[in-house]
């Protein structure tokens, strides 16, 4: 792999808080849920955790300093545990093994902090001094699967333009930002939504974090649909029909979240039936592939009460061969 101080962008006199500093920031803003369909910033992603897992061990980091090498670190470390996604019992990054749990990795780097629902708090802690921040956001289920774009006013800290961030004006405290370097200013922010979002996606938007040199990391919440609902990238809705088109076939509309199809109800379709539209579900980006619309049949009965609809019934009534509840048991 390459130098790990050149993948982190730190000097070999950094300190530890330096480098997880430069290690958390990196990770954030390579990570796969970031980016989405992205095989570079996934390469890049297992590159930076591979680099951070030489440089925080002090063992690790004195023989890389010794000798130059990263794919071996005597004395052996422990057996890696369950591997993350990225393969096996760990995921490799130029040919060295990552030896961590990128589970507990995902929750590190986007666990919230700060006030509940604020665009201001750190998402590690008080203790952290990055320069991003996190927030909660609320989607709706269209803009989830079809992308679109949300806007909405934030107070973000931003550089004091009076003192031009350093505190003090001619020898003395700004009155601007009275010594703080920053002043909070409403602005509007623009949010583009890639299609095929889930709860839970993270979105990073550039330069608005606790400062123009930070970013600001959205955690996406879906509203639920009235009508259709989702599992994975499948889409799942139910169908009504009539006595006539269940018994006879026939051709119906069906809603789908990319319009209105036309398809074939077979004769004898049986309510509860499930019939499949492929392609017609949510995009994924990573495989460049859509999932299925997947369609429950409902058969409806008509709610007006006739002689002709008395006799049609009882016509129907007499083609059953057989009981249809015939083999259910008697009971328990």
């Amino acid at each position: 792999m390459r130098n790990p101080y050149e993948v982190l962008g730190v000097d070999r006199r950094a300190t530890d808080a330096e480098i997880k500093k430069a290690y958390r920031r990196l990770a954030r803003k390579h990570h796969p849920d970031v980016n989405p369909g992205d095989p570079a910033a996934q390469k890049k992603f297992q590159e930076i955790a591979a680099a951070y897992e030489v440089l925080k061990d002090p063992k690790r980091r004195q023989h890389f300093d010794l000798t130059g090498e990263t794919g071996h670190v005597p004395p052996p470390g422990p057996p890696s545990g369950p591997g993350g996604p990225f393969g096996g019992a760990g995921g490799r990054a130029g040919g060295f093994r990552w030896q961590g749990d990128f589970g507990d990795l995902f929750s590190e780097l986007f666990s919230r902090g700060g006030a509940p629902g604020g665009i201001g708090g750190s998402p590690f802690g008080e203790e952290d001094e990055d320069e991003d921040s996190a927030a909660e956001m609320t989607i709706s289920f269209r803009d989830a699967v079809l992308g679109g774009a949300v806007t909405f006013r934030a107070r973000l800290p931003r550089r004091c333009r009076r003192c031009g961030g350093t505190g003090r004006v001619g020898g003395t405290v700004c009155p601007g930002c009275r010594g703080s370097r920053h002043v909070v200013e409403s602005e509007k922010v623009t949010v583009r939504i890639p299609a095929g979002v889930a709860t839970g996606s993270k979105i990073r938007i550039p330069g608005k974090g606790k400062s123009e040199e930070g970013d600001l990391y959205l955690s996406l919440t879906v509203e639920p649909h009235p009508y259709f609902s989702r599992e994975g990238d499948d889409i799942l809705a139910e169908v009504p029909v009539t006595v006539a088109e269940a018994y006879l076939g026939a051709e119906i509309d069906v809603p789908t979240v990319r319009g209105a199809v036309r398809a074939k109800i077979p004769p004898g379709t049986a309510s509860g039936q499930k019939f499949r539209l492929k392609g017609y579900g949510v995009g994924n980006r990573r495989t460049g592939t859509n999932g299925d619309h997947y369609y429950r049949v409902r058969v409806v009965l008509p709610k007006r009460h006739t002689a002709d609809g008395r006799a049609a019934a009882e016509a129907l009534g007499r083609l059953y061969d057989a009981d249809p509840r015939e083999g259910l048991p008697k009971g328990l």
